[in-house]
């Protein structure tokens, strides 16, 4: 009645093994990727709070303007510039 599974236990071994060192690599790769995502992530960011600097300073000078406009003459930031 007793029968020997050592084989088959090795067997099994080997191929978990293997399995878990594909699994291993499949996530060291993904692990990577999500550093790349991460970097382009944060670049993403700074152009994003450039853009709304920008877009505010832009949306001063229109309100500006329109204030220069509304008065018939200079406002306080084109006396300044002067």
């Amino acid at each position: 009645m007793d029968k020997d599974f050592s084989g088959f236990r090795e067997e099994l071994g080997r191929k978990r093994l293997v399995k878990c060192e594909k699994i291993s690599a499949i996530n060291q790769g993904l692990k990577e990727e999500i550093q790349e995502i991460k970097k382009q992530n944060d670049l993403l960011k700074v152009t994003y709070q450039d853009y709304k600097s920008f877009l505010r300073s832009l949306q001063v000078k229109v309100q500006d303007e329109i204030v220069d406009r509304a008065k018939g003459g200079l406002g306080e930031n084109k006396l300044k510039e002067l």
